[in-house]
C-alpha cells in the first residue's frame, strides 16, 4: 500500500476569500513557516512527498523550493498564481523548470478548479491531481467522477482519496474537524479499496498564525491548526508508517521518471 502526500505550496490568500486584506509578504511568510516545518518532519521520518507549487511562490521564496527539490521531493505545478482567474499551466511549468532545473510533470489546479486535460497535456504535463471525487457544497460536485486512476486526452488523472463505500473526503479539512481515530478508519477503507492514499494539505495550515482574527479563518479550521495540527498530522504519518505503507512521490508512483 502506497501513500502519496501532496502539499499545495501557494500564497496564503484565504483571507482574501473572506474579504480581508493581507499583503503578499505575509501570505508568503505564513506558507513558508508551514513549509519549513513539513520539510523537517518529512526528513525526520525519511518520507518523500510532492509539492504542488505556484510559480509566484517559487519566484519569491525560491530557497525553500530548491531545498525541497534537493531533498528528493517532487516539485509539481499549482499554476502561476493561486488566485489567478485565468489559469496559466504552461507558464507555471516553464518558470518552475527554469528555477529548479528539473522536469515538472504534475499539476494540481488551485482550489481544484476544473481545467481541460487537453490543455494540460499540450502544456507538457503527464498527470493531473485536481479531481476530488466527492461533493463539496459551493465548490464542486464530483460524486460520479471515477475514483480510480484513469487516462483522459493523453493525461493520467490521479484523483485525491475518499473513503469507501461512502465518498467521505480525506482532504485537508477532514483532518481538522475529525477525531484522528475516525480519520484512520476512513483512510483504512480507502487503502483497502484503492491500494493507495492520495492525501493533500497546505503548509499554511501548520502555522500558528491562523488564530489571528484579522485573517478571518473559520474556527473549524483555526481551532485545530498550527501546533495542534502538527501533533495530529505526525501521529497520522507514524500510524501509516507502522502499518507498512510506502511513501512515494506522485510522479514516481504513477510510473514516470521525474
Amino acid at each position: 500500500m502506497t501513500v502519496t502526500l501532496g502539499f499545495d505550496i501557494e500564497e496564503f490568500d484565504f483571507p482574501l476569500e473572506k474579504g480581508r486584506r493581507i499583503d503578499l509578504d505575509t501570505q508568503l511568510d505564513v506558507s513558508y513557516e508551514g513549509f519549513d516545518y513539513i520539510l523537517a518532519l518529512l526528513d525526520s521520518l525519511k518520507l518523500k512527498a510532492t509539492f504542488y507549487t505556484t510559480a509566484n511562490f517559487a519566484l519569491h521564496r525560491l530557497e525553500i523550493v530548491l531545498r525541497a527539490s534537493a531533498a528528493g521531493h517532487e516539485i509539481a505545478s499549482h499554476d502561476y498564481y493561486h488566485g489567478m482567474e485565468t489559469p496559466d499551466p504552461a507558464g507555471s511549468r516553464r518558470v518552475l523548470e527554469e528555477l529548479t532545473g528539473r522536469a515538472v510533470i504534475g499539476y494540481r489546479a488551485p482550489r481544484l478548479a476544473a481545467i481541460s486535460s487537453a490543455e494540460l497535456s499540450a502544456a507538457g504535463f503527464e498527470y493531473d491531481s485536481s479531481i476530488n471525487p466527492t461533493w463539496i457544497p459551493g465548490r464542486y460536485n464530483n460524486m460520479f467522477s471515477p475514483r480510480d486512476i484513469y487516462k483522459k486526452e493523453g493525461l493520467v488523472v490521479y484523483p485525491t482519496s475518499v473513503a469507501w463505500p461512502l465518498r467521505v473526503p480525506l482532504f485537508w479539512i477532514a483532518l481538522h474537524v475529525m477525531p484522528l481515530s475516525l480519520y484512520k478508519i476512513l483512510a483504512r477503507t480507502a487503502l483497502h479499496r484503492d491500494g493507495h492514499l492520495n492525501l493533500y494539505f497546505h503548509p499554511w495550515e501548520f502555522s500558528d498564525r491562523l488564530s489571528d482574527k484579522t485573517f478571518g479563518v473559520p474556527g473549524y479550521i483555526s481551532g485545530c491548526s498550527g501546533s495542534r495540527l502538527r501533533v495530529k498530522f505526525e501521529r497520522l504519518l507514524r500510524w501509516l508508517v507502522e502499518r507498512g505503507c510506502r511513501f512515494d512521490t506522485t510522479g514516481h508512483y504513477l510510473g514516470f521518471n521525474e
